[in-house]
């Protein structure tokens, strides 16, 4: 029988209560997590051993069940599910459990290994939002994550802030970074992104956030800030997550 996990957002958000102040306020009509009544995108998971189906069972499970994940329109497909293919439900995106024991996102494939904690799953699920990782980068990584026409939602540009930019939430971090005479805010310190400290020159760079204690720092922190919430959500919503772009086979 396919299951799918179709989440809805009617409740409380469990992480609105935490948030570092001052910062935009929940309650701005602009800015609010949405309900919705279907997925959009779908996370095929694929098990090729007896041991890799159980360890992906665990996290759908986790998953299935977990309250605060309620803001996401996205469903996980059951490990090796080929019903869902047979009725026309083709994923967006694919996980499976890599040998070489490491997590890891490339494009729309996620690849865990038997020790990373449903916390990481988590962490890499939101690559493919498109949030970069919020602690320094290896420099390979770095050279490819830090380009500023890939307009991830957690950073942005200091160009793109006070200037002209397509960086679809610029509203948001105006309202969050700015002064409301147009002057970077006097703690901004605190909201520098960390991640391309190690290139040799690298424009400077916003988090939307302070760069405190949450899921995109540390791997196994569960701590979603209520606006990296209302970021995911939008992504989703409007598309802008990576997609597989062939059709994929479960064995």
């Amino acid at each position: 029988m396919l299951v799918l996990l179709c989440m809805n957002l009617w409740g409380k958000n469990p992480h609105a209560a935490v948030i570092s102040q001052p910062l935009i306020h929940t309650s701005n009509q602009n800015f609010i997590l949405k309900p919705f009544e279907q997925c959009l995108d779908h996370v095929a998971l694929e098990a090729e051993t007896f041991n890799s189906y159980f360890y992906l069972w665990d996290i759908y499970t986790q998953f299935l069940f977990d309250k605060t994940k309620t803001f996401l329109p996205i469903c996980l497909l059951q490990p090796n599910n080929k019903k869902s293919l047979e009725q026309g439900i083709w994923p967006s995106q694919w996980v499976t459990v890599d040998h070489r024991n490491t997590a890891y996102v490339s494009a729309a494939r996620m690849y865990l290994g038997f020790d990373d904690t449903y916390e990481v799953f988590i962490h890499e699920l939101a690559h493919f939002a498109g949030f970069l990782d919020e602690y320094p980068m290896r420099v390979a990584a770095a050279k490819y994550q830090c380009q500023i026409k890939r307009y991830a939602p957690n950073v942005i540009f200091e160009s793109q802030l006070l200037g002209q930019s397509n960086h679809p939430y610029q509203q948001l971090f105006q309202i969050q970074l700015l002064t409301t005479s147009g002057t970077l805010r006097k703690d901004i310190e605190a909201f520098i992104f960390p991640g391309c400290q190690y290139l040799a020159s690298t424009p400077r760079q916003y988090l939307l956030h302070p760069n405190q204690f949450n899921f995109l720092r540390f791997f196994d922190v569960a701590m979603i800030p209520y606006w990296y919430q209302y970021l995911w959500q939008q992504q989703v919503l409007t598309g802008r997550t990576a997609k597989l772009s062939t059709k994929i086979y479960i064995h």
